[in-house]
């Protein structure tokens, strides 16, 4: 009899440990599986990131906001951010996209890196060489609010009065720190640089400033603008630039590249 329950407690401590490690292979399967899953859920997101990358690019060139010389970029998680080669945003590829981090200088970086280094909210920033924004930083002039789109920029957007390129990353500190909490700000007699929560809503903040200082140009010629106070500028952003908003604009001119065959 001791013998047969000898048998029982080592057939039924073999029974306990085989389900055991039954359940941990199960586990560590599981964790696998999900682990795979997020990656493959990770790459999902990089390739979608990327195609929205370079669909922003065709269309602030299509909408004429930059020839052969613009650049844009998204943050990523931790210190890194998703950028383009020196290369015209009518051929940017998404196979052309890279990484880099904040610290690691590559052509035409620096201003991106300074402005993700103090604005924790941006997840993009864009710079082009628009005419109108250009026209109205030559007379000293800056987009102010006078109708619905530049409205949305009522906090004001600041002028960066050092002309030329953003050599340095001393200089591109400086353009980030003039920036503040705005969401654009213009560099004299050379263009602007738009900073946003994504690529899509970066992009259409790029075509409102625009839009809003050519107009602006046209009705100063016409004679003395009436401005929208802080306050109207205000309330009216608040019902017009909305996440739901920019998705519809967003729609609306990536359909205008599949329509043209971009």
């Amino acid at each position: 009899m001791p013998a047969v329950r000898i048998v029982r407690k080592t057939i039924f401590c073999w029974i306990r440990i085989s389900l055991a490690t039954e359940r941990l292979g199960v586990r560590a399967g599981g964790a696998q599986l999900r682990r795979k899953e997020n990656r493959h859920m990770k790459e999902g997101e990089m390739q979608r990131l990327k195609r929205d990358f370079v669909a922003a690019l065709r269309i602030i060139h299509r909408q004429g906001l930059s020839d052969a010389f613009a650049h844009l970029s998204a943050r990523l998680d931790g210190d890194r951010m998703l950028f383009m080669p020196r290369k015209s945003p009518a051929l940017v590829k998404t196979t052309d996209l890279f990484v880099v981090d904040f610290e690691k200088q590559v052509p035409q970086s620096s201003v991106h890196q300074a402005i993700y280094k103090v604005r924790s909210d941006v997840r993009a920033v864009i710079h082009f060489h628009s005419p109108a924004v250009i026209l109205l930083t030559v007379i000293g002039q800056t987009v102010r609010p006078l109708h619905n789109y530049s409205a949305i920029f009522f906090e004001g957007v600041p002028v960066y009065q050092k002309p030329g390129q953003t050599e340095t990353p001393e200089k591109a500190a400086e353009i980030a720190r003039d920036l503040k909490a705005a969401k654009a700000i213009l560099l004299r007699g050379h263009g602007a640089v738009v900073a946003g929560q994504s690529i899509p809503e970066v992009c259409m903040l790029s075509l409102y400033l625009e839009e809003s200082a050519r107009l602006q140009a046209e009705a100063m010629k016409l004679g003395e603008p009436i401005y929208l106070s802080e306050e109207e500028a205000s309330k009216i952003a608040s019902r017009t630039f909305k996440p739901t908003s920019t998705e519809r604009a967003w729609e609306h001119f990536t359909a205008l590249l599949k329509k043209e065959g971009s």
